[in-house]
């Protein structure tokens, strides 16, 4: 543990005993002016040891005999009591990485805790940059925080928060939250405090992105749709024969979407979630509001043996399972399919490869996009 480290340990002990040492503190200066009075001939060095019963006075007196007894007791169960049993405890993880965070300088701050956020700390970590993460859901940053990195569990639009965060003498801030209300509050909140840091908001409306481009905040939107799209549309270039999109997010719309506007083409969104997508639809774009994870699905909507490519694109992590069994199925029954898979853990991409799928993540695709406009000293920028 550095000194630093263990001075911050420290400091958060001392703040949990302020109301047994602000007591210790009154109870001895209340002997002290007692013996000042009574004492009035003897020196304030002197004042000093009778108050703290090193010596005793030259006339004993009730309250003094009481005062006697009673400061020992206090002394050992507050002072030792602190040094023996505090400071030898398990710290609480969650404010020690708060106070952590306070204490950082010209570092970068990352908001929000997703597979983008990941690759940013990721980054970080390997090439020794200071950093801080602000995540409201304290589970998801569990690993940091034990781990002794600077976290700040709580919501991100809080003031108190952000000062904990130390915003002010922040290098960078990446706003990495899906709500839009919060990246928005975030943004205009931050530049409030620092108005010359970077600020990269990952926000998919057009007219939002505008909003954030206006000089008083002067903030670098991004889109992980946006610029994952630019490489998927190398994939589906010059392809013919129809498509199957599974998912939900702006990528699956705009895979969809990109698909159906290639001549003679056919795209058939698979969204259980929504019945329409923020894109202008077309007379190729079919949109089927179900949940597909069978083959028995697909089936009803579309010639299988019509499709020459599909997509599955779900974003949760529980639903690889599904994704995984639909590539299967697919792989072996079709095999001149091309399927593509999305997937966040790179141990993954091994079993998508069994079935001859390719796999994808908007994430590192968004990851190499910012490397590439942050400012160069960014804790990111390429080495």
């Amino acid at each position: 543990m550095t000194l630093i480290n263990s001075w911050i340990e420290i400091q958060l002990k001392l703040k949990q005993y302020k109301i047994q040492f602000l007591l210790l503190f009154l109870f001895w200066f209340w002997g002290f002016m007692f013996f000042l009075i009574t004492e009035s001939y003897q020196n304030l060095w002197d004042l000093f040891l009778l108050s703290i019963t090193v010596r005793s006075p030259a006339i004993s007196s009730d309250f003094a005999n009481f005062y006697a007894i009673i400061l020992p007791i206090f002394l050992e169960v507050i002072v030792f009591g602190f040094i023996m049993g505090e400071l030898l405890e398990k710290y609480n993880p969650v404010v020690t990485s708060r106070i952590l965070a306070k204490h950082n300088h010209n570092h970068t701050v990352i908001i929000g805790f997703n597979h983008l956020s990941e690759r940013i700390i990721d980054y970080c970590i390997k090439n020794k940059k200071t950093f801080s993460v602000m995540e409201e859901d304290e589970e998801i940053v569990e690993d940091l925080i034990n781990n002794g990195y600077p976290v700040v569990v709580g919501d991100a639009t809080d003031p108190l928060n952000i000062k904990y965060a130390n915003i002010k003498q922040a290098k960078e801030v990446f706003i990495c939250i899906n709500d839009v209300r919060i990246a928005i509050i975030c943004t205009e909140n931050i530049r409030e405090i620092n108005e010359k840091c970077p600020i990269y908001v990952r926000i998919f409306e057009k007219h939002v992105q505008k909003y954030l481009k206006k000089s008083h905040l002067n903030a670098f939107s991004f889109s992980m749709s946006k610029s994952m799209i630019e490489g998927i549309n190398k994939w589906i270039k010059d392809k013919t024969g129809k498509a199957i999109v599974i998912g939900r997010d702006h990528l699956t719309h705009r895979i969809a979407h990109s698909i159906s506007l290639q001549a003679d083409r056919e795209a058939f969104l698979f969204d259980d979630e929504h019945d329409g997508i923020v894109f202008a639809e077309n007379s190729q774009l079919h949109i089927i509001n179900e949940f597909a994870c069978f083959l028995s699905d697909l089936r009803p909507h579309v010639n299988l043996e019509e499709v020459t490519q599909v997509f599955i694109c779900w974003k949760r992590e529980s639903e690889f399972d599904e994704a995984l069994y639909m590539t299967s199925k697919l792989s072996i029954r079709y095999p001149h399919i091309e399927i593509y898979v999305r997937v966040y853990d790179d141990e993954l991409v091994n079993l998508i490869k069994k079935y001859n799928a390719k796999s994808f993540s908007s994430s590192i695709y968004t990851f190499n996009y910012l490397q590439k406009n942050v400012s160069p000293d960014s804790a990111i920028a390429p080495n």
